[in-house]
């Protein structure tokens, strides 16, 4: 009998061993915005591409931190949605910090990482006529879940309430909401964006298709103009890519 707690506690030792892993997460990024015109110099008859203007594009490399634990690094740019990295289980703070950032300053950008599942990163500059000093985000979930193959998810990024038509749906979207459709592969809804103008007509800011292949899903934007000589207020992105496999535990 004296050896029987013994024993309980190997067992309870190997079951803890044998209880499989959750799968690791991941968090990507999305900048949103306008690049600045085009600059560049003429140097003995041949053309150099200047560098943007500082702050009006977003940093191209930011450093991620999850409270004390060791940074990598993610590259950002204007309209492409950065690779993976792995992110840490469980709910806490998600801290992006530009190279050469002390430690002891205050973050470029912080926000609360979601407790479980992939998420993506929004990013957008805070003022339309500020620079990408200060920034702005939105966290959305990125799993197999959240956006299966064959969705079409539609995010409002603007700071107002824009009209969404999709095929014979019509809908009101309110600013910072978002919402989910099918789109079967071969079929072409039509789709447009409308925003009212100071006398409460809706203005049609986008009109096409949503078109995506079989295992494809897609993601709308819709956002605030940043340009420099924008002749719209509002801006839309469509972009498509192959929609991630369910994971199971490893």
């Amino acid at each position: 009998m004296r050896f029987l707690p013994v024993l309980l506690m190997m067992g309870a030792l190997a079951a803890a061993e044998e209880k499989p892993k959750p799968p690791a997460r991941h968090v990507r990024f999305l900048a949103v915005g306008e690049m600045p015109p085009f600059r560049q110099d003429i140097r003995d008859g041949v053309r150099y591409e200047l560098e943007p203007p500082a702050g009006s594009i977003p940093p191209r490399e930011v450093l991620l931190g999850f409270g004390g634990e060791k940074a990598e690094s993610a590259s950002l740019r204007l309209g492409q949605i950065s690779a993976p990295l792995i992110v840490p289980a469980g709910a806490g703070p998600l801290i992006l910090r530009q190279p050469g950032e002390k430690q002891d300053a205050a973050p470029w950008l912080q926000l609360a990482r979601p407790e479980a599942d992939d998420f993506l990163v929004l990013l957008w500059r805070a003022s339309a006529k500020g620079t990408w000093s200060e920034a702005k985000s939105f966290v959305l979930a990125d799993g197999p879940l959240a956006a299966p193959a064959g969705s079409v998810r539609v995010v409002n990024l603007a700071p107002a309430e824009v009209g969404i038509v999709l095929g014979s749906e019509k809908l009101l979207l309110g600013a910072g909401k978002t919402f989910l459709r099918q789109v079967p592969a071969g079929t072409e809804p039509s789709f447009e964006i409308l925003l009212a103008d100071a006398a409460g007509a809706l203005k049609r800011l986008h009109s096409g298709t949503l078109t995506q292949n079989t295992g494809e899903r897609s993601l709308v934007l819709v956002y605030r103009a940043d340009g420099e000589a924008s002749r719209r207020p509002v801006k839309v992105t469509v972009l498509r890519e192959p929609a991630p496999a369910p994971r199971s535990a490893e």
